[in-house]
């Protein structure tokens, strides 16, 4: 293994999830900004293409419900979903070669890079463990957890998690799309919203094209001011319409043609 990742440093590891850790997060540096050569699916990239996780559950440490005094927060990262993303504004997604820190948003060409995970019957309990083991003993920003906030926020049906797995950003091993959409969901429950730069500057350009196309305005603007002036036009109309019914009663009991005399116009 040491020669496969040879800044890995096993001896200096102090157990199995900790090395773990380590493999699929290397130490961290601010990533370079995707090239095009990203886009030619034909070369091998550097490292690892992507991260699987085969190891057994019963191999797996539980998670350590107490790794936090705060409690986990259930709200999901502010970005669109995959479907919005891709039939709204045309936003293209594409898998990139260069580990799991290498993400970006190339406004030019409308391209999302993530890298490619492949998901098992183990992943959620190894992604859980590592997300756990980062909160307590990660120095840096906490990269592994944004990732699962990211993909937990792009990642609402399984539309979006087929969409993801045709695109080679996801190898699904499990049943069906809709595990995998099931899976990402269920990371929010286990995961705090954390900070970290380089993803979030992804996730702010990634927003900023998706708030600045005219689809979107309109859409906001209709759910800002027609949906609101259609609701205060209904309740003004049901309230119309209850006068109206309180005037008929009047009038069939107290003959509303003696109470108000009406010209004859002949």
């Amino acid at each position: 293994m040491e020669e496969e990742h040879p800044n890995l440093q096993i001896s200096k590891r102090a157990h199995l999830l900790d090395v773990l850790y380590h493999v699929f997060m290397p130490e961290f540096e601010e990533p370079t900004e995707i090239t095009e050569a990203e886009e030619e699916r034909g070369k091998e990239g550097e490292g690892s293409e992507y991260f699987c996780f085969p190891h057994d559950k019963e191999n797996i440490k539980p998670e350590n419900e107490n790794s936090s005094d705060k409690p986990p927060l259930v709200e999901e990262i502010s970005i669109p979903s995959v479907t919005k993303l891709s039939e709204v504004v045309g936003v293209k997604f594409s898998s990139t070669n260069g580990g799991t820190l290498n993400f970006g948003f190339d406004c030019k060409t409308v391209t999302l890079y993530l890298p490619t995970i492949s998901l098992d019957v183990n992943t959620e309990v190894t992604l859980r463990n590592l997300v756990a083991y980062e909160s307590c003993n990660a120095s840096g920003p906490l990269v592994l957890t944004r990732y699962t906030e990211l993909m937990n926020g792009i990642i609402d049906t399984a539309e979006d998690a087929k969409l993801l797995r045709e695109r080679g950003i996801i190898v699904n091993r499990l049943k069906n799309d809709k595990d995998v959409a099931n899976m990402w969901n269920g990371m929010s429950r286990s995961v705090k919203l954390t900070k970290v730069p380089f993803l979030d500057k992804v996730i702010q350009d990634v927003n900023k094209y998706y708030d600045s196309r005219w689809k979107v305005k309109a859409g906001k603007f209709i759910k800002a001011y027609i949906f609101r002036s259609w609701q205060f036009l209904s309740l003004l109309a049901a309230i119309l319409l209850l006068l109206l019914v309180i005037f008929q009663t009047f009038c069939s009991v107290y003959s509303c043609s003696r109470i108000i005399h009406v010209p004859n116009l002949q």
